[in-house]
C-alpha cells in the first residue's frame, strides 16, 4: 500500500474509457478485487526475473511511483537508464525534476495520477521530450549514491 497502488487502481477506473493500460508488474501483497482483475486496461503481471524487468521497462511509456514513503527509489533510476518518463511523489528520492524528465504529484491521489496521465495523453510530444531529459544515471555510483545517503541522513 505504501507504494501507492490503492491510488493507481483509483486511477484505472477514472481512465478506464481513455487510451491507456497500467501494468502491475512485480510482487504485490494485495489480490486483485475482482472487479478490478477482469478491467480491460489493467494487465496484472505479478513477480517477473530480473532478466525479464528490461522487457516491461523497454514496452513503457512512463514508469509510475506515486509512493507514500520510500527513501530513494532506484526503481526510478532503472526507468531513466530506459529513457522513461517517471511520474513519482515527494516521498521518494529527488530524481524527478518536475515538468522536465516526468512529473512529480502534489499529492497522491488517484484524481492526480489520472490527472497527469490525461494531460500526457493529449499531449504525447511530452513523453519524448521527458525521454530526452532522463538523468544521467552515471551521476548515481556507488560512490554519489553513499554521498547523497549521507546528506539525507545529516539532515542536509
Amino acid at each position: 500500500m505504501r507504494k501507492g497502488i490503492a491510488e493507481i487502481l483509483e486511477a484505472t477506473q477514472l481512465l478506464k474509457d481513455e487510451p491507456i493500460e497500467f501494468w502491475i508488474v512485480g510482487q504485490s501483497a494485495i489480490t486483485p478485487p475482482p472487479e478490478l482483475g477482469l478491467a480491460p486496461n489493467i494487465r496484472w503481471i505479478g513477480p517477473v526475473s530480473r532478466s525479464q524487468v528490461a522487457d516491461y521497462y523497454r514496452q513503457a511509456d512512463v514508469f509510475l511511483f506515486p509512493t507514500w514513503s520510500d527513501g530513494f527509489g532506484l526503481t526510478q533510476l532503472e526507468a531513466q537508464a530506459w529513457k522513461l518518463p517517471v511520474i513519482t511523489s515527494k516521498s521518494c528520492g529527488e530524481i524527478v525534476q518536475d515538468g522536465w524528465n516526468g512529473y512529480v504529484l502534489g499529492d497522491v491521489s488517484g484524481r492526480a495520477i489520472a490527472s497527469v496521465l490525461r494531460q500526457l495523453v493529449m499531449q504525447p510530444e511530452t513523453l519524448a521530450r521527458f525521454a530526452q531529459h532522463s538523468i544521467d544515471i552515471k551521476r548515481f555510483g556507488p560512490e554519489q549514491l553513499q554521498s547523497y545517503f549521507n546528506t539525507i541522513s545529516n539532515g542536509r
